[in-house]
């Protein structure tokens, strides 16, 4: 059960907001209890803790950035900031927001929010903890500490940001399966990047936080920067 607060003072798009994700949560066979807010004061005032709260920027008794100032960093909330106002989206940055919805756009971006929501949801509730089989035997590692991993001559080398090179078994493509729900790339046939290490996108290659630099195959570059925007979005 995925917990939803909607929290605006148009009533009427509380509502229309609230069957557009009720029509999601039945298609993806998902359940979502939604609760709906007309106020900032009410929104705070209620102890439930949130999976996402959809945020409206402009309310007259408590506006949406005073919310998030309020809310950051107590539990796992998700912020989606809901406006009319376009170009607030700068200015929502430093609330570090999960999403920004424009109302004009509500049907288009939507959809890909909630996927969004439900795959982070997802992230906080897995155990980060992942097991590799090297040369050496099982080696139990965070998930979050690999950098990129690459198949190199018969062997499979996972490069960690801590400066440690594990040797191990198995295939680059059932890695990529495994990892697929924590933001792996495939950007060359022969590597496997984490989102979160790259630096920058060039025509030909990935530079990475620590100035690595790993091919990029021109056959994968839209599926990587794609992907890699959507990691940036998740991460703001």
């Amino acid at each position: 059960m995925i917990r939803i607060a909607v929290c605006d003072d148009e009533r009427d798009f509380s509502e229309r907001i609230k069957v557009l994700i009720e029509k999601y949560s039945t298609e993806q066979t998902d359940e979502s209890d939604i609760t709906i807010f007309s106020s900032g004061s009410c929104f705070l005032s209620d102890s439930t803790n949130y999976n996402a709260v959809f945020l409206d920027i402009d309310m007259p008794d408590i506006g949406g950035f005073d919310i998030a100032e309020q809310i950051s960093g107590r539990g796992n909330t998700l912020i989606i900031f809901v406006t009319t106002h376009d170009e607030l989206v700068y200015s929502s940055l430093k609330f570090r927001p999960f999403r920004f919805i424009r109302k004009a756009h509500l049907e288009e971006e939507l959809p890909e929010t909630l996927d969004a929501v439900n795959k982070e949801i997802l992230k906080l509730g897995v155990n980060t903890k992942f097991m590799l089989q090297t040369k050496n035997g099982e080696v139990l590692i965070d998930v979050t500490n690999i950098e990129y991993i690459e198949i190199y001559t018969h062997s499979m080398q996972v490069y960690t940001a801590s400066g440690e090179i594990l040797e191990c078994y198995g295939s680059l493509s059932a890695m990529e399966k495994q990892l697929n729900d924590f933001d792996f790339v495939r950007t060359h046939k022969s590597y496997l990047v984490n989102c979160k290490y790259i630096f920058s996108i060039e025509k030909n290659r990935i530079i990475l936080d620590d100035k690595a630099e790993i091919p990029l195959s021109r056959y994968k570059a839209d599926t990587v920067k794609s992907k890699f925007k959507n990691h940036l979005r998740s991460t703001i």
